[in-house]
């Protein structure tokens, strides 16, 4: 039994039934169990949301976690948002943890969705993408208020 750990992350189980002619065993259950750790995290996710009226948008942060005993370079990042996000990358922990953090800078009222590419010097995983999700408004939204 295998597994293709490009797919998975964390904590995972597989299951395998074997059948056989023994009347008495008629089948065996195996199980494959582990935890895949991946070469870099994103926490909380590869996608951040930036909704709100314009000028009062929360900045949203992401960690960038490398998960291996080599230190991680940053190499650059690029963005296909120009006019709407500005971003900060913070080194924490030399090599393993930075800090991200984005914010909306558009100018008007309006939804976007784009990708922040992190590039680094890891070959298992040269580059990173975070989705941007942005819903900029000019007044608050009226949800939820029973009108």
């Amino acid at each position: 039994m295998s597994i293709d750990s490009s797919v998975v992350r964390g904590q995972f189980e597989k299951k395998a039934v074997i059948w056989s002619n023994d009347l008495v065993r008629r089948s065996v259950a195996l199980y494959l169990r582990g935890e895949v750790n991946a070469h870099i995290s994103l926490e909380p996710g590869g996608y951040l949301s930036l909704w709100g009226v314009k000028g009062q948008v929360p900045e949203e942060t992401l960690e960038i976690i490398n998960n291996h005993e080599k230190p991680l370079k940053i190499t650059g990042i690029e963005d296909d948002l120009p006019g709407h996000i500005r971003w900060k990358l913070e080194e924490i922990k030399p090599g393993y943890l930075y800090r991200l953090a984005v914010e909306d800078v558009s100018r008007s009222a309006g939804d976007y969705t784009g990708h922040l590419i992190i590039k680094t010097d890891n070959p298992h995983k040269p580059a990173l993408v975070v989705i941007i999700n942005g819903l900029i408004e000019t007044v608050p939204s009226d949800e939820g208020s029973g009108g």
